[in-house]
């Protein structure tokens, strides 16, 4: 039998590709395992992409898990500018392709230049595509059992079309994305977790031996009120005494506030408002303004982490008030709105304080920016007004319905 030389074997012009793919498949396993920051690994994933496909740049994009916005947090071969173009792109609130691959399982966009070249709301990614040549855009959802948690983009020229090797070799590396988002995200919330739980010790520390004192106090100052109010009904220790018990008053409803701050509500189950107007009642005691809270409309179903959000902005908001603005009156109001077919949901607190001049905040009043803050992580838009007429803080966000605005 003769032997078959080399010139005789079947080629398989695939194979190189396919064995790059092996190898970027095993280092992005490898990745995963590596102790580094998400924003490093998903970085390091999407340039195993590349080197392993023919496309031309690739982001692995978390979805907010309310499906309202995007952040591209790792990326390889994106041109200079590119960010910045696709957030003017956002902000015309130009359609995200992204977002509607996120719902399906795979999606294959030809014909990306076209797309953009009738829409003016992409006007901003116009050239930019053009001169990168960009044609086709495969988008596949990040997944980890049936959840989904982001999503993977490449991105082909007219010359680099993807074949169904290479959209096999996109979807396991989707899945080593997705179980390196799971993971951090597992991490975060056992760090929250773990922070929660040594709040609430430190809750229960403070009211349990602080609040005996304090008691211990009051009881002893109403002891003395009468020792002396006997002795010495008309003298100087009467009226001392008097501040003195006005003094633990004042400080037992402090260490309340605190314990309240430190031992968030549980919303589950619990109306937002409700909870809201409660946090209200217990903190303006005494002198603190009139609080009212409503809601204009039934509120829609919100996830958990966006409620618990907008109640610690309406928390941090009426607590500034209560201890700065020297109000009368303070005004919190909740409910959803509808804006260009857009379901917002919005909270407004108001009060006729003396105001505040945003840019000159004092050093370590963190109250502005831990509403800014929060308002971020949940992809809300908050605006503070003030001025010696009173303040307002506005938080819009919005929800994932959309449609025609209902009829009045």
């Amino acid at each position: 039998m003769t032997p078959i030389t080399n010139d005789e074997v079947p080629v398989d012009p695939t194979e190189p590709m396919r064995a790059r793919m092996v190898a970027a498949f095993a280092r992005a396993a490898s990745t995963i395992a590596w102790e580094g920051s998400l924003q490093e690994v998903l970085d390091d994933l999407a340039a195993e992409v590349l080197s392993a496909s023919r496309a031309t740049s690739c982001a692995m994009i978390i979805v907010s898990q309310t499906e309202n916005s995007v952040q591209m947090y790792g990326s390889a071969g994106y041109p200079d500018g590119y960010v910045d173009r696709l957030n003017d792109v956002l902000a015309a609130r130009a359609p995200l392709i992204s977002l509607e691959a996120y719902r399906s399982r795979v999606e294959i966009i030809r014909g990306i230049r076209n797309i953009v070249d009738r829409d003016p709301r992409f006007a901003a990614l116009g050239d930019l595509i053009r001169e990168a040549d960009w044609t086709t855009l495969v988008s596949i959802p990040l997944m980890v059992r049936n959840d989904r948690v982001g999503v993977l983009t490449a991105i082909y020229s007219a010359t680099t079309e993807p074949d169904d090797v290479e959209i096999a070799f996109l979807e396991a590396m989707a899945d080593h994305g997705a179980i390196a988002i799971h993971t951090a995200r597992l991490l975060a919330e056992a760090e929250e977790k773990a922070a929660l739980e040594e709040r609430n010790r430190m809750a229960r520390d403070i009211h349990d031996v602080v609040a005996q004192s304090l008691f211990s106090i009051r009881l002893r100052t109403k002891a003395l009120q009468i020792i002396a109010n006997r002795s010495d009904p008309e003298g100087a220790l009467l009226s001392g005494l008097a501040t003195l018990e006005s003094t633990a008053d004042r400080a037992v409803e402090d260490m309340r506030a605190l314990v309240l701050h430190l031992q968030p509500s549980d919303l589950r189950g619990a109306d937002l408002v409700d909870a809201i107007r409660r946090y209200a009642e217990i903190i303006s005691d005494g002198d603190a303004p009139a609080v009212k809270v409503r809601s204009v409309d039934a509120l829609p179903v919100l996830a958990g982490e966006i409620e618990v959000q907008i109640y610690h902005i309406a928390r941090e908001a009426i607590a500034n008030c209560v201890d700065h603005a020297r109000a009368s009156r303070l005004s919190v109001e909740v409910g959803p709105m509808w804006r260009n077919g857009t379901e917002l949901l919005y909270l407004e607190i108001s009060d006729d304080g003396r105001g505040f001049d945003l840019d000159t905040v004092p050093q370590g009043h963190m109250g502005v920016q831990n509403m800014r803050s929060r308002a971020a992580e949940i992809g809300a838009e908050i605006a503070i007004t003030s001025s010696a007429a009173g303040t307002e803080v506005r938080v819009e966000l919005p929800l994932a319905r959309t449609g025609p605005v209902p009829a009045e």
